[in-house]
C-alpha cells in the first residue's frame, strides 16, 4: 500500500488543518530511515523552494529515496526559469484563447492554481491541464493579452499565503487529491493494496459492463485489495495507488496511453501498459509480427494509400466477401465487409480518409475470439471471447 507523507517547516504551519500523522516536518523527514515498506509519495509543502533550501531538499532527497514527490526537481527548476515553463505551457494557450475570446485592450488575469483547482470557472480547464503539466500544489498565474493569450508569470507560493476563501480551496483540494492521509484512519482500511480501476461511463462499448466492474470489485476485497473506480479525470490520483486495471478501451492518441505512461512513470503495476496499447492497438503492427514469425492467420494485405491499381491486386490475391479495417479500431469501429468491388472500392476511399494504411483480409467466420492474458510475459488463463 503506497504511503503519502506532507512535509512542511514548522508543526505549526498545520495548526489550521486537521491533524495527522502523516505531516511531518522537513526535519523529521530528513532525519528518516529509508525503511518504508511499499511506495512512498511525499507532497512538498515547505513554504520556500528555491534552490539550496528546505523546499528543495526535500524534493531532491525525496527522489534520491526513490519517493514520488510533488513537486518535483523538475519542475522546481522549470519554474524558476521563465524559458523553461513557456515551453511547458505552450501547447495549453490556444484552448486558453478559444475560452477567453479576443479583448479589444491589453487585458491582465491574475489567479491560483490548487491541486488542478481554482476558485474562477473560466480558467478550470486550463488550470487542471497546467497542474498536469506541472505538477505542483499551489502556483500563482498571471496571464496577459498583447495580440495572444501569454503566461507572463508562474510562481510557487506557499499554502501560508493564501487568504481564507483559498485556504479553503487548499484544504478541500488536498484531501481530493491525497484522500488517504486522512481516510486510512478515519476508515480503519484493512486492504494490502490499492488498486485504480479507470472506467468511462460515456464510453458507448465499454469492455465491461457494471455487473462486471462490481464482481471485480468483490473478488479484490476476497484478496486484500481494494479497488476504486475513477475517471478519465483522476489521472493526477494515480500516485495514490499501487496498481492500475484500464477498463477502458484503449488507444495511443487517447487519454487511456496517458493514464497508463503516468502509472508506469508513478511505479505502478498497470495493465494494459503503454508498451502493450501501443503494439496492440495497431494491427498493422500484429500483421506484420504475424507475417515475420510465421503464425498462420487469414490471408491479410497491408495496403498504402498512394497504391495504383490496388483492387486488382487485392483480388488476385483474396476472394470476396474482404474485411477492410483502420489499424487502430476495435469492437468493430472503422470496420468494412466489402462484398464486391464497388463496395470496397467505397470501403477503401472511406477508410483512407482516417489512416495512410489499412489492412485487407479475408473473411473467416468464427463464433468466438481467444483472450490470452500475457502480464509480464506468462500466460496466465485463455478463455472463449463469444461475439453478441
Amino acid at each position: 500500500m503506497a504511503q503519502t507523507y506532507i512535509v512542511i517547516d514548522q508543526p505549526k504551519d498545520w495548526s489550521a488543518f486537521f491533524p495527522s500523522e502523516r505531516v511531518i516536518t522537513f526535519s523529521q523527514y530528513l532525519n528518516m530511515t529509508n525503511k518504508q515498506q511499499g511506495r512512498v509519495r511525499v507532497i512538498n509543502l515547505c513554504k520556500s523552494t528555491k534552490y539550496l533550501s528546505d523546499g528543495y531538499y526535500c524534493s531532491l532527497l525525496a527522489e534520491s529515496r526513490g519517493h514520488h514527490v510533488m513537486p518535483s526537481v523538475r519542475v522546481l527548476n522549470d519554474i524558476s526559469k521563465k524559458a523553461l515553463y513557456k515551453m511547458q505551457v505552450a501547447q495549453l494557450l490556444p484552448n486558453l484563447a478559444e475560452r477567453l475570446g479576443t479583448p479589444e485592450q491589453p487585458t491582465e488575469i491574475k489567479f491560483h492554481c490548487v491541486f488542478g483547482h481554482t476558485p474562477q470557472p473560466e480558467m478550470q480547464e486550463f488550470a487542471r491541464k497546467l497542474f498536469e503539466a506541472l505538477p505542483c500544489p499551489v502556483l500563482e498565474v498571471t496571464i496577459k493579452f498583447r495580440k495572444t493569450w501569454q503566461v507572463s508569470d508562474l510562481k510557487i507560493v506557499s499554502h501560508h499565503a493564501l487568504d481564507d476563501a483559498l485556504e479553503t480551496l487548499f484544504a478541500e483540494s488536498l484531501e481530493t487529491f491525497s484522500n488517504k492521509v486522512w481516510n486510512k484512519s478515519r476508515n480503519m482500511r484493512t486492504a494490502k493494496f490499492d488498486l485504480a480501476m479507470l472506467v468511462n461511463e460515456h464510453e458507448a462499448m465499454p469492455p465491461s459492463d457494471a455487473q462486471a466492474l462490481k464482481k471485480f470489485i468483490q473478488a479484490g476485497k476476497q484478496l486484500g485489495i481494494q479497488v476504486d473506480m475513477i475517471s478519465p479525470k483522476d489521472i493526477m490520483r494515480l500516485p495514490e495507488y499501487d496498481a492500475l486495471f484500464i477498463r477502458e478501451t484503449t488507444n495511443i492518441d487517447h487519454h487511456t496511453y496517458q493514464f497508463a505512461k503516468k502509472a508506469e512513470q508513478e511505479g505502478l503495476v498497470v495493465m494494459d501498459d503503454p508498451q502493450s496499447i501501443m503494439r496492440c492497438t495497431n494491427k498493422v503492427y500484429l500483421a506484420d509480427l504475424f507475417a515475420t514469425h510465421k503464425v498462420p492467420c487469414p490471408k491479410t494485405r497491408i495496403v498504402h494509400k498512394g497504391e495504383k491499381h490496388l483492387e486488382d491486386a487485392l483480388e488476385a490475391l483474396i476472394d470476396y466477401p474482404m474485411v477492410v479495417k483502420i489499424p487502430d479500431g476495435a469492437f468493430s469501429r472503422g470496420v468494412i465487409k466489402a462484398k464486391d468491388r464497388a463496395s470496397l472500392t467505397e470501403s477503401l476511399h472511406t477508410l483512407f480518409k482516417k489512416s495512410s494504411l489499412l489492412l485487407v483480409q479475408e473473411y473467416l467466420y468464427t463464433e468466438f475470439d481467444w483472450r490470452i492474458a500475457l502480464p509480464h510475459n506468462k500466460h496466465i488463463y485463455a478463455c472463449l471471447y463469444f461475439m453478441v
